[in-house]
């Protein structure tokens, strides 16, 4: 299973008033960390999603446990692999680590999409082709 490792100093603007990083730049750092782990395994999402005719990887889900704070002027690592793979959609990881310790445990839920073909504006899951799937095997 690849891991990616995405490092990221955190900027007072990344901090709310305690010093403390507001949670919702977590979600932000996951995004960013998917899109790094498929750029380290040669995958660069533009082409990919153009060559393959879906729209993207939306998320579906993503749900985060925090379990201790980072705050301005730390500078976290956010490893990120895929941990689960299902028809159409699969399971990104990201742990989140400050100074060697577990900081953030997280997941998003994304979905292999095109557009519906009989629904304007909506968004149809396809399978995952597997020679996607194995570039992070």
């Amino acid at each position: 299973m690849k891991v990616n490792i995405h490092r990221i100093s955190i900027e007072w603007g990344d901090a709310d008033p305690a010093r403390i990083v507001f949670y919702p730049n977590y979600f932000a750092w996951f995004d960013a960390s998917t899109r790094h782990l498929w750029d380290s395994v040669g995958l660069d999402m533009r082409d990919v999603f153009d060559k393959h005719g879906v729209v993207g990887i939306p998320i579906a889900e993503a749900n985060a446990k925090f379990l201790s704070p980072s705050k301005f002027g730390d500078t976290i690592e956010v490893h990120s692999c895929i941990t689960e793979w299902s028809e159409k959609h699969f399971i990104v990881s990201h742990k989140v680590f400050n100074a060697g310790a577990l900081a953030v445990d997280g997941y998003e839920r994304r979905v292999w999409a095109a557009a519906h073909p009989d629904k304007p504006g909506r968004l149809k899951a396809l399978p995952v082709p597997q020679a996607i799937r194995d570039c992070f095997a």
